[in-house]
Parts: C-alpha cells; structure tokens; sequence
C-alpha cells in the first residue's frame, strides 16, 4: 500500500519518472513507426499517393499515427524547453 500512496501523490518523483518513461516509449514506438510507413516521402511528397493496406486492422493503422503524431509533440516540447531555457540564461 505504500508503494501507492507514493505513487498517487500529485508531486510525487516516482510519478513524474514512470509518466515520462512511458511517454518516451509512446515517441519510440512513434520514430519506428514513421519510418516503417514511410511517412517522411510522403511530407516531402516523393510518394503523390497514399496506399493503405485493407488487409491492416483499423486500429493498428489508427495506433501507428497517434504515436506518430505523439513524436513531434514530443520532440516540439524539447525543442521549446531548451530554446526558453536557453533565453532564461
């Protein structure tokens, strides 16, 4: 039970790791899936058409974006944190 309560608590360190541990894995899986869909071509428009797989269930397509979409909040966040830390100097 105590592992818990320290767990629960809102300025806990322990839930502020296991959080960021868990969102970092969230932006790995998001890189591997940016490059297995190739979705870089189809930004910089080397590919003009989308081909989906019918074969794919929904929700594994639907995952893959998501985490995807995560990545660049994830690397948009750093990239923020540094350039304010970097005026705050």
């Amino acid at each position: 039970m105590g592992m818990a309560r320290k767990f629960i608590k809102k300025d806990s360190k322990f839930r502020k790791w296991i959080l960021r541990m868990m969102i970092a894995l969230i932006a790995v899986y998001g890189a591997y899936a940016f490059l297995k869909r190739d979705v870089g071509k189809y930004m910089l428009l080397r590919y003009h058409f989308v081909f989906f797989d019918f074969e794919e269930p929904l929700a594994l397509f639907l995952l893959d974006y998501a985490a995807i979409m995560e990545l660049f909040v994830y690397v948009g966040y750093y990239i923020l944190v540094l350039l304010i830390g970097k005026k705050g100097r």
